[in-house]
C-alpha cells in the first residue's frame, strides 16, 4: 500500500497538469509576491530571488520547482518594472512560465501608495522527453504537449498600502478567460490577500497576520491564514495554514544588509503526509533600493517626537509668558503707607 499511493497520487498529479498548468506556489514572504500581483513590482523596494521548492519528499518523480525573480523601483518610487522566470518539473511534464511585469505607484504619503501593474506572460507546457507511442494517435491535448505549443496571456493587479495593513488583488491570465481556447491547458484564476503591519517597540520589530485567496477555477480554490514576525528588520518567523490541513513554517535571516536567506517547510496534517513526505523551499535574496517599513516608520515617529516636542516646548514657553502677564499687575495695587498730616 506504501507504494501504490505514492503512485496514485503522481499519476492523478501528471494527469492534473494536462489540464490545468500548476499554479506557483511559494511563500510570499520569502519570495516577491509580485509573482501573483503584477503591482507589487518595486513598491517600496528592490529585490532578485532564487528559490528552489521540492514537494512530496517521499514521492519519486514528485514536482520540483524553479523560480528567478527580480524587481525594482524606479522614477523616483513612482514606477516599477519586473520579470519572473519559473520552471516546474512534475514527471514526465515540464512547465516553464515568464512573466515581463511594470507597476505605476501613486505616493499619498510616506505610507498610504496607491500601485496598479501589469504583466505580459509566457507559457509552455511540454513532455520531457519523447514518446514510445507510434500505433495510438495521440489526442489534441497530448499533441500540444509533446510539441511544446506556447501560451502567451496578461495579468492586472491593484495594491493599496496603508501605515498598518496592506490589501491586493489580482485577475490573471485574463486571456485564457476570455477567449477560452478547447486546446489551452491553463486555466484563468484571481488572487488576493489582506496583511496587517503592526509596529511593535517602537517600529524595530514587525509583526504581520495575513489571509491571502487563490481561486483556480470554478470547483477548485485554497486560502492560507498566517502570521509573520520580524525582529530588527534581519529575522523573520512565522507559520501559516493552508486549506486542506497543510501546515507551513517559515524563517530567514538578513545578513550583511542586503542578503537573505530563508528557509520554508509545508506539512500536510492529514494520514496521507505520512506517505508522499512534506515540501521544502529554499529562497535566497538581495534587496536594493530598499525603503523598508522599518526605516519609514522610525523616520515619521522621530518626525512626530520632534514635532511634539517642539509643540510642548513652544507652549510651555506661552504659558509662562501667560503666567507672567497675569502675575505683574499684582504690584500697580500694593497701597502705600500715608504720610502724616503737618499742623
Amino acid at each position: 500500500m506504501k507504494r501504490i499511493l505514492p503512485i496514485l497520487l503522481l499519476i492523478h498529479l501528471g494527469c492534473a497538469h494536462v489540464s490545468a498548468q500548476d499554479i506557483p506556489l511559494f511563500s510570499q514572504k520569502l519570495t516577491n509576491s509580485f509573482i501573483y500581483n503584477p503591482s507589487m513590482a518595486g513598491h517600496t523596494f528592490g529585490s532578485a530571488t532564487y528559490s528552489f521548492r521540492q514537494n512530496y519528499a517521499n514521492v519519486p518523480g514528485a514536482p520540483r520547482s524553479h523560480l528567478l525573480s527580480a524587481h525594482t523601483p524606479f522614477a523616483n518610487y513612482r514606477m516599477g518594472a519586473g520579470i519572473n522566470i519559473f520552471q516546474e518539473e512534475v514527471n514526465f511534464i515540464r512547465n516553464t512560465y515568464v512573466s515581463i511585469a511594470g507597476a505605476y505607484h501613486i505616493h499619498f504619503d510616506r505610507f498610504n501608495i496607491l500601485s496598479v501593474g501589469l504583466s505580459g506572460e509566457y507559457n509552455l507546457a511540454r513532455l520531457s522527453g519523447t514518446s514510445n507511442t507510434t500505433t495510438i494517435s495521440p489526442d489534441p491535448v497530448y499533441y500540444q504537449l509533446q510539441n511544446g505549443d506556447p501560451t502567451y496571456d496578461f495579468s492586472f493587479g491593484v495594491n493599496y498600502q496603508s501605515r498598518f495593513w496592506k490589501a491586493g488583488f489580482a485577475l490573471n491570465r485574463m486571456a485564457t478567460s476570455w477567449l477560452k481556447s478547447e486546446t489551452s491547458n491553463l486555466t484563468n484564476y484571481y488572487s488576493a490577500y489582506v496583511q496587517g503591519l503592526i509596529p511593535v517597540r517602537n517600529g524595530q520589530d514587525l509583526l504581520e497576520p495575513y489571509v491571502a485567496l487563490r481561486n483556480f477555477s470554478e470547483t477548485n480554490d485554497t486560502y492560507d491564514i498566517g502570521i509573520y514576525y520580524t525582529y530588527d528588520a534581519k529575522l523573520m518567523g512565522g507559520v501559516a495554514v493552508r486549506k486542506g490541513n497543510v501546515y507551513n513554517v517559515s524563517i530567514g535571516y538578513k545578513f550583511l544588509k542586503r542578503f537573505m536567506v530563508g528557509y520554508a517547510r509545508e506539512m500536510i496534517g492529514s494520514s496521507i503526509g505520512g506517505y508522499v513526505g512534506s515540501a521544502n523551499e529554499f529562497t535566497l535574496r538581495f534587496d536594493f533600493n530598499d525603503e523598508t517599513y522599518k526605516d519609514r516608520f522610525q523616520t515619521d515617529y522621530k518626525s512626530s517626537k520632534d514635532i511634539r516636542k517642539r509643540t510642548d516646548f513652544q507652549n510651555k514657553r506661552q504659558m509662562k509668558k501667560t503666567q507672567k502677564g497675569l502675575e505683574a499687575p499684582k504690584k500697580k495695587f500694593m497701597f502705600r503707607k500715608a504720610k502724616p498730616v503737618e499742623e
